[in-house]
């Protein structure tokens, strides 16, 4: 049997995390989430294609043993399943999943077990973001109704598939949805009671939104098991679970509760907190007198000295002045919210900080809101209290360097 994984899409709602690498790159405990899933997949099959864009074809490279598939014609998810279709055989059923998933291996393992067309779907506490499932007694596909105002379930499509050839016929029936797209649903749903809905009540997360990365981070790091491979100085104190990985330095004075991860070659401290879950990548440098809370900090980035970095994510090869914050907790508690494709919407969290993209420099003294967003590669000078979503590229200038400049 073979899969397909679609990983084409553009990723703006997880914008500026995937300003500098496609969305299924999205790092877990420092490892990316593509890698993952093609381990889980692999138990199963050796003959895995993706179908991605020719933006992010640099990337894909990286990835053995996988057939690469560019996507070179119309949007959306039929269109990029119908990229694949000449790798297809005609008597195959074969595996499709979102690339941009995390979910236990028991999801395949679900699928498997039926004959056929099959969609695998999942209970979630927010439907109406999602594609809602109603299906028959006899657990046969009524209809997929996408994000209703008043979802008639809590049952949603988890974006995982099996499928027989036939699938492609479908899809050359479809027409180009509002959105511009060809989407699989439609399809899916012309197929109609062919399809078996199969129910999975294991881990499901779509990272479809920054704080999703966080809280993906979380459960895996529930998951692991204690580990010291790198080096720790005396008069450090570890309380509960710390992965640290081959050529981590803990100097002294640094007080780390578990459970967090520490990737290869970072270096924390001396006098550094570090409070649970936060996972920190490979070569980061936390350095003396910073706290740092449930927070995401990816590959290659310096947090050198008198920092709080609260439920944030910072992205790759990141610099913060020193004296640079993130604040997570409204003065009202209420939930934070932030903008997403021009739509501001509640995070579902009262506490989130910064996202922060890469190669983000700060000056010393920067005060950065709740749920604010900084585009990759922008400057925030020194002073600025910064209290709106920073542009791509963006040098935030603060008003009294403004007013200096002008006068």
């Amino acid at each position: 049997m073979k899969a397909v994984l679609l990983a084409a899409g553009k990723g703006e709602r997880l914008e500026p995390i995937t300003h500098t690498r496609p969305k299924p790159f999205v790092p877990i405990l420092d490892y990316p989430l593509i890698l993952r899933n093609i381990e889980i997949l692999r138990r199963y099959t050796r003959d895995i294609l993706i179908v991605i864009d020719s933006k992010h074809k640099e990337y894909y490279k990286v990835l053995d043993n996988v057939t690469l598939v560019e996507q070179l014609e119309g949007h959306g998810t039929a269109a990029a399943l119908k990229a694949v279709e000449k790798h297809i055989g005609k008597d195959d059923e074969f595996l499709v999943i979102y690339a941009d998933l995390a979910f236990e291996e028991s999801a395949i393992k679900n699928l498997l077990n039926v004959k056929g067309n099959a969609i695998l779907a999942t209970e979630s506490q927010n439907p109406k973001n999602y594609g809602v499932i109603i299906r028959d007694s006899e657990s046969n596909l009524v209809k997929i109704v996408e994000k209703p105002e008043n979802p008639p379930s809590n049952l949603i499509n988890a974006g995982i598939y099996k499928f027989t050839n036939d699938i492609f016929s479908y899809i050359s029936k479809i027409k180009v949805s509002s959105r511009g797209e060809l989407e699989l649903t439609d399809a899916v749903n012309l197929i109609g009671s062919k399809v078996k809905v199969v129910q999975y009540n294991g881990f499901w997360m779509d990272i479809g939104r920054p704080w999703d990365l966080i809280e993906a981070n979380k459960f895996f790091l529930d998951r692991e098991i204690d580990r010291n491979l790198g080096s720790i100085e005396e008069n450090v104190k570890i309380k509960g679970k710390a992965i640290i990985e081959e050529g981590a330095v803990i100097k002294s004075g640094t007080y780390i509760e578990g459970p967090v991860y520490i990737g290869k070659n970072a270096t924390i401290g001396p006098n550094a907190y570090i409070r649970p879950y936060t996972v920190i990548g490979s070569n980061v440098k936390i350095g003396a007198f910073n706290e740092i809370k449930e927070s995401v900090i990816m590959e290659n980035s310096k947090i050198p000295h008198l920092s709080y970095v609260g439920d944030s994510i910072i992205c790759e090869d990141v610099n913060f002045g020193a004296g640079t914050i993130t604040a997570n907790l409204r003065f009202d508690e209420k939930e934070v919210k932030v903008r997403i494709r021009n739509e501001i919407v509640s995070s579902g969290r009262k506490k989130l900080g910064a996202i922060v993209g890469a190669h983000v420099r700060t000056g010393i003294n920067v005060s950065i809101l709740p749920g604010v967003k900084i585009g990759a590669y922008a400057w925030i000078y020194p002073g600025s209290i910064v209290d709106r979503d920073v542009e791509k590229g963006e040098k935030f200038i603060p008003s009294y360097l403004r007013r200096s400049s002008s006068s």
